[in-house]
């Protein structure tokens, strides 16, 4: 795989700021997409250039079709190639079924599976035959361990667990499209130290994944020229709990 640029959204802090770290160590250049977070984005990059990677900063509101459409142009302007996206950048806000409402459904889809879709899109057409493309998706271990809390979260992960495995089909051999499902890695805003040391501990191996962890999973399959359609869950088995709610109300108590 020949190594140009990597957009990863949600590129500046915590998971983001572990893959765009990692990938850079595998000499990929890393564009480092951000919203809100510019200055964040702008340290990471310079963090990055003096450990000698390349790396540009790239704001975009995800919640708006028409930034998204320019970002990709943007980076192979500013970039020249891009080899993969990692599409990272998640909206992640409580409902439930009684208190959904039309904003937040839409805003969750949008963030979470219409982005990536369209930076696929791009990405796609783009993309030189000749070079094969890589795009991870960053899930949740929600996909196969569901709830009904963060409703409208969740549905938008389902969605982009059905274009990894559609666009995976579609886009091959041009590109390879995979997928990394975490699980509790960082704490929840609401969330206390104690109950996030405790969603950790009660992991069948006992430890939570770190960020990264995550990062490892993605440059694995980034670089996995003979991989798509696959999805890695970097969760220490929460999955196989089955909790009925959130972790965060089962273990704050």
């Amino acid at each position: 795989m020949e190594r140009g640029t990597v957009l990863v959204t949600g590129g500046a802090k915590r998971i983001g700021k572990a893959i765009s770290l990692k990938l850079s160590s595998d000499g990929f250049p890393i564009a480092v997409h951000y919203n809100k977070s510019s200055k964040d984005a702008f340290e990471l990059v310079e963090i990055i250039r003096s450990n000698g990677g390349v790396a540009e900063a790239f704001g975009a509101d995800l919640n708006n079709s028409e930034e998204v459409s320019k970002l990709i142009p943007k980076i192979h302007s500013v970039m020249g190639n891009i080899s993969g996206i990692v599409n990272n950048a998640s909206l992640f806000s409580y409902d439930d079924l009684l208190s959904l409402s039309e904003d937040s459904w839409n805003n969750h889809m949008n963030i979470n599976a219409k982005s990536p879709i369209l930076l696929i899109r791009d990405f796609y057409n783009l993309n030189d035959s000749k070079n094969q493309g890589s795009v991870v998706n960053i899930l949740d271990q929600k996909i196969v361990n569901p709830n009904p809390d963060y409703l409208s979260y969740t549905a938008s992960k389902f969605t982009l667990l059905g274009l990894t495995d559609t666009l995976a089909r579609g886009l091959a051999p041009k590109v390879r499209v995979n997928a990394v499902a975490p699980g509790h890695t960082i704490a929840s805003p609401e969330q206390s130290d104690s109950g996030f040391s405790k969603s950790q501990s009660e992991t069948p191996l006992g430890i939570g994944p770190s960020p990264e962890d995550i990062a490892d999973s993605v440059s694995y399959l980034m670089l996995a020229k003979s991989v798509t359609g696959q999805i890695i869950f970097v969760d220490s088995g929460e999955r196989f709990l089955s909790r009925k709610r959130d972790v965060v109300f089962e273990t704050e108590s």
